[in-house]
């Protein structure tokens, strides 16, 4: 039976056919270049350089992304008649599943870090560039966050099994509505911090705003905010039980 590993060594080689998958990553770029030019005609700091690429592309574009790619790599054993082949291998669909989401976080991961490249080449020109390293960090958690942020959708994907036009309009919907509810709990946190407080992008944000310093005009959002080890608790059951129902209804799809 083949490892969890051989699987997603084999999703990565079949993503390598792909060309959105490379545009993809460019996409990092494409907020980047607009917010770095009105940021540097304002005279906006790194920091805000930094967040302003974090909300659009992070918490907006990624989401949107990720759920494109999810789709491909669920119907490509589909569309391709190959599923009924892995199963007689024998590959179990849990590792099937598993190797795929793993796939996705590590995407995730990769666009994030590309989101902190285009944000350096951006602060070079805006102002100074500050905390590398822990920049980097953030970014790497940000990129694992976010991939479990788009489980609910890969969840409606697996589920209802259609097309590629179907999980586009999903990944879509879910990415502008918790972007719009997110916005507005930025604006008026007290109204709306209940909803806030269990839609998964939206938590991410919630800690987002702990890890670097907040201008006083939004200062009235920090009571609101989420600790690390909140969020991370949070986080893994939001993990824990979009994946195991993934899992389950993968399993359920006739081959």
């Amino acid at each position: 039976m083949w490892g969890l590993l051989d699987l997603v060594i084999c999703e990565f080689a079949k993503l390598k056919r792909l060309k959105f998958v490379q545009l993809s990553i460019l996409a990092a770029f494409l907020f980047p270049i607009p917010i770095t030019f009105l940021m540097y005609a304002d005279g906006m700091t790194f920091d805000h350089l930094f967040r302003a690429n974090f909300m659009y592309g992070s918490l907006l574009l990624l989401p949107c992304v990720l759920g494109i790619i999810a789709s491909m790599l669920f119907f490509m054993e589909r569309d391709n008649e190959t599923l009924k082949n892995l199963v007689t291998i024998p590959v179990s669909r849990k590792n099937i599943v598993l190797a795929k989401l793993a796939v996705v976080i590590v995407l995730s991961i990769v666009y994030s870090l590309a989101n902190l490249f285009a944000s350096i080449l951006g602060g070079l020109i805006v102002s100074d560039v500050e905390d590398i390293l822990y920049r980097l960090l953030i970014s790497i958690l940000l990129g694992i966050l976010i991939g479990i942020a788009t489980l609910p959708i890969i969840l409606v994907i697996v589920y209802f099994n259609k097309s590629f036009i179907f999980s586009i309009i999903v990944s879509f919907l879910y990415a502008f509505t918790s972007f719009a509810i997110t916005m507005f709990f930025s604006a008026s946190p007290e109204s709306i911090n209940a909803v806030a407080s269990i839609l998964p992008i939206s938590i991410v944000f919630k800690w987002y705003l702990t890890l670097f310093p907040v201008e006083e005009a939004l200062s009235y959002v920090l009571p609101y905010t989420s600790s690390t080890l909140e969020t991370f608790m949070m986080m893994i059951i939001y993990a824990v039980v979009f994946v195991s129902l993934s899992v389950i209804v993968y399993k359920k799809n006739e081959i």
